[in-house]
């Protein structure tokens, strides 16, 4: 069984994700849907995995085609088992009458069928196939929190990532794992823009952070402990209840760094207006508000 898409994925586990929908609404194992994305040559329509957009626009279009497919399925099983379609029942690949356990055909003998049974026709054609769309009315948004506990060494100006706290809020979870993954993954990601990574350039417009040497991204010694906690509250946009997880994880890991920072060095009157905060931005900071450093008593 095959579901074509109109986007890519970018590692975000659609090939998962979107076959449990399909394999859900048509009664099959997940290892038996394939999930094919950003070939124009079967589907010449799309707009990108942008802005979380695949799990709450892509899922209900995916939902919609699985559900038009089982109603076909349903059709053409109750003319080969002789039954009323609504006594049709998909279930581990097999197409069955309900209450007749004896009674079933395998999903694939219903498929060759269809291709030339009649009752098809004013269901979509020949075929067990569909082709869906989903026009949500409006966005749906997903809503999260982080905190940050971290020490800053006033010697070396360095920040040290103690633990992150983050709750989020997806609406329903397709799958919790590829969720929590997609968190740590954004966290991290988030991070690393606030200790580090950034795109430098000198006044001539050459890139001076073109490479690891340069760009450091976090490494997993830096990462802290992580606390998330899952809220579930379905949206209304989609019949399916979902919002994005893309950017709860990977938005507010600066803007709780710098609070946290300007925290922790409110006693010199740091304030902190950008991202990333290295050991020589935090040096700057410091120094740019005359109390630092203490001075010290000589010794007698």
């Amino acid at each position: 069984m095959f579901v074509h898409l109109g986007v890519c994925s970018q590692g975000q586990g659609h090939e998962t994700t979107l076959a449990q929908i399909a394999a859900d609404e048509l009664g099959v194992a997940l290892e038996s849907v394939a999930v094919v994305g950003g070939d124009t040559s079967l589907v010449g329509y799309g707009m990108g995995t942008i802005a979380s957009r695949v799990a709450a626009v892509g899922g209900p279009a995916v939902q919609r085609s699985a559900a038009q497919v089982a109603h076909k399925a349903r059709l053409v099983g109750a003319e080969m088992l002789e039954c009323a379609p609504e006594d049709v029942v998909l279930a581990d690949g097999r197409v069955g009458v309900r209450g007749a356990p004896g009674r079933s055909l395998t999903l694939g003998q219903v498929a060759r069928a269809a291709v030339r049974s009649r009752v098809v026709a004013d269901a979509g054609g020949p075929g067990l196939s569909a082709c869906a769309f989903f026009y949500p009315d409006t966005v749906t948004w997903a809503f999260g929190v982080q905190g940050v506990v971290l020490e800053v060494d006033l010697e070396a100006c360095a920040i040290s990532l103690l633990r992150l706290a983050a709750m989020h809020d997806c609406g329903r979870a397709i799958n919790p794992v590829i969720v929590e993954g997609q968190l740590h993954g954004g966290i991290a990601q988030g991070l690393g823009s606030a200790l580090g990574e950034a795109l430098i350039y000198d006044d001539a417009g050459q890139l001076l952070t073109g490479s690891l040497m340069d760009y450091p991204m976090l490494r997993a010694d830096e990462m802290p402990p992580l606390d998330v906690v899952h809220m579930d509250f379905p949206s209304v946009i989609n019949p399916l209840g979902i919002k994005g997880v893309g950017e709860s994880g990977v938005i507010s890991p600066a803007a709780a760094v710098a609070n946290a920072v300007e925290d922790a060095l409110a006693d010199y009157g740091v304030q902190v207006d950008r991202p990333p905060l290295t050991s020589s931005s935090v040096f700057e900071l410091l120094r740019a508000t005359g109390r630092w450093p203490i001075p010290t008593k000589e010794p007698s």
